[in-house]
C-alpha cells in the first residue's frame, strides 16, 4: 500500500512539474540587457504586465548564458553602451553564430556608425533613449506577438 501511495505521489508531482514547465514555455520571453538597473527593472515590470516572461542582465557577459542557451529567449532588448562589450558587438556575435534572435537595440548616444552597423547586422528595431514605454511594448508585440500564453496555431 505504501509503495502504491509513493508511486502515486511521485507521478502526481511529476505531472505538476510537467504542467508548470509547459506553462512557462508558452509565455514569450524577453531578455533585457542594460547596466542601468532602474531602466531594466522598469522595462521588466512593464513587459511582465503585458504578459511576457523577462530576465535582466547587467552586461553582455551576463546575457550570454541566456542568449546562447539551448532554449534561447524570443527577444533581446539591449542597450548599446554596456560595460566591456557594446550591444553592437554582442549582436555581431549572435549573428556570427547564425542565431536569428529578434533584437531591439537602445541607445542614448546615436551615431551614424552605430545606426549603420545596426542596420547591417539586421537589428529588428533601433530605439533612441529616452523612448515611450508604450511604443516599446508595441514594438515587442509586433516582433514576437502578444505576451501571455500563446495559442497553438
Amino acid at each position: 500500500m505504501r509503495r502504491e501511495l509513493a508511486r502515486f505521489l511521485q507521478s502526481t508531482n511529476s505531472d505538476d512539474r510537467d504542467e508548470e514547465r509547459g506553462k512557462s514555455e508558452l509565455h514569450k520571453s524577453v531578455l533585457i540587457v542594460d547596466d542601468e538597473q532602474l531602466l531594466a527593472r522598469t522595462l521588466s515590470n512593464v513587459l511582465r504586465e503585458a504578459g511576457y516572461r523577462t530576465v535582466i542582465a547587467g552586461s553582455a557577459e551576463e546575457a550570454e548564458s541566456h542568449v546562447f542557451a539551448d532554449a534561447p529567449v524570443d527577444l533581446i532588448v539591449m542597450d548599446n553602451r554596456l560595460p566591456r562589450e557594446s550591444g553592437i558587438q554582442m549582436v555581431r556575435r549572435i549573428r556570427e553564430r547564425a542565431l536569428r534572435s529578434k533584437v531591439i537595440l537602445m541607445t542614448a548616444y546615436e551615431t551614424p556608425e552605430v545606426k549603420s552597423e545596426a542596420r547591417r547586422l539586421e537589428v529588428d528595431r533601433y530605439v533612441k533613449k529616452p523612448f515611450d514605454l508604450t511604443a516599446l511594448v508595441d514594438d515587442v508585440k509586433s516582433l514576437i506577438g502578444p505576451g501571455g500564453i500563446s495559442t497553438p496555431g
